[in-house]
């Protein structure tokens, strides 16, 4: 017989199984593109703003340390080693750079969404034995 389940209790282990280093990685990623897409929002919005500095974003440097420390043979710690990071430039914001980075920002979304949805399978085929439904 199984022992009772104290209410709460499957809600938290579900969402340790969510906790992976790999599905941590990439919701700090998406939070960063998030982020990186309200920057360049704001950025376009204040093109003609005098005095405005351009904001950017910097994420993909502490993502490659990570991946470099992963490979290096040390355990994946996304928690502060991906953290994403706002900067200013001392340039004003250009309308087609922005743009630039609207459509590079995009690009970086879908293989994100890719990933999570190939460690979501693969997750649920582990859970299920099932490939598919």
């Amino acid at each position: 017989m199984r022992a009772p389940v104290e209410k709460g209790t499957e809600n938290l282990m579900a969402m340790r199984l969510l906790e992976t280093p790999a599905i941590t990685v990439l919701r700090r990623a998406m939070d960063a593109y998030a982020l990186r897409q309200r920057t360049t929002a704001s950025n376009v919005a204040n093109l003609d703003t005098p005095g405005y500095r351009r904001l950017d974003v910097q994420f993909e440097e502490a993502l490659a340390r990570a991946r470099r420390r992963y490979k290096a043979g040390f355990s994946l710690q996304p928690p502060q080693a991906t953290q994403a990071r706002l900067e200013a430039a001392y340039e004003g914001p250009v309308l087609e750079d922005e743009l630039m980075t609207l459509a590079d920002t995009q690009m970086r979304v879908a293989v994100v969404v890719r990933a999570l949805q190939h460690t979501f399978r693969s997750l649920r085929m582990a859970i299920t034995g099932r490939t598919a439904g």
